[in-house]
């Protein structure tokens, strides 16, 4: 009977805890929200990639982070084995010992659809916020134990969950991090980092779906050019006015041999111009 009992009440908070993770976002169909930031600055993804979703356990990213730089010693050296194993129990104890962690990196970090709602297991993300901050700390030295986490994920996680789908089947990648809601099957997640990307995919939907979408949506075999910088107006030079009309000028200082003394050139005034052209 009891063994009943404790059957019921992990279903029971398995289907809150799914709830609560889908209050983050809206499931329309299964369609992933991805999204791939390249080290040139670009952006893809899908048209949705910065609308909010359950971060799941991608939000260890950020709480791990925080405690990299503001945590005990002891808690530090934990941080890599909750990437690796997306161990639950390490995360919860960092959660309640610092519960300002992961809207602090939000806030930091810009990561406007990223927002703790109570515990780090209701934490909503977006695609592209998850990317953007794994290609942002990739090269940080202090975030060595998370990228090193992602890199050596264990196959089965702390909970038995299998860590092998999503952005991990992408071509070249070299680390992922792994999330999944506790029914497993409502929601799933993944961000992965390559060489010059890195990339995220959340679906609504099972492991299975996650890595389809995935692979169908998102291309990082063809890196995009740089954009381009919007286009500047060319540079007005200094004017005089002359009766109606307004002439292009030239500083009288620009028209001083360069061999005259300092002294003698700042005796002439900065604003001494002479008219070298038609009006404007």
């Amino acid at each position: 009977m009891v063994t009943g009992m404790r059957k019921q009440a992990r279903r029971g908070a398995a289907a809150l805890t799914a709830a609560a993770a889908l209050a983050a976002g809206t499931p329309g169909d299964a369609a992933a929200s991805t999204a791939v930031v390249w080290d040139n600055g670009v952006t893809t993804g899908s048209p949705d990639l910065d609308a909010p979703r359950p971060s799941l356990s991608l939000a260890k990213l950020y709480l791990g982070y925080w405690v990299l730089y503001h945590g005990a010693p002891g808690d530090k050296a934990k941080v890599e084995e909750m990437i690796r194993f997306s161990n639950d129990a390490i995360a919860s104890a960092l959660d309640v010992r610092y519960p300002q962690a992961i809207d602090e990196i939000a806030r930091d970090f810009h990561l406007t659809a990223t927002k703790r709602h109570g515990r780090w297991g209701s934490t909503s993300t977006s695609a592209h916020d998850v990317a953007r901050f794994i290609q942002e700390i990739r090269n940080d030295p202090v975030a060595a134990p998370i990228m090193a986490g992602m890199r050596t994920a264990a196959p089965v996680a702390a909970d038995g969950y299998l860590q092998n789908y999503g952005t991990s089947r992408l071509p070249g990648a070299q680390g992922t991090k792994f999330g999944w809601s506790d029914d497993r099957y409502t929601a799933t997640g993944t961000v992965s980092f390559g060489n010059g990307w890195s990339a995220a995919a959340l679906t609504y939907g099972d492991a299975g779906a996650n890595t389809a979408e995935a692979l169908r949506d998102i291309d990082v075999t063809n890196r995009p050019g740089p954009v381009a910088p919007p286009p500047q107006a060319p540079a007005e030079g200094p004017t005089i006015l002359l009766g109606p009309w307004r002439l292009p000028a030239i500083s009288v200082r620009d028209l001083l041999s360069p061999y005259l003394p300092e002294e003698f050139v700042r005796l002439i005034p900065v604003d001494w111009l002479l008219p070298v052209g038609l009006p404007r």
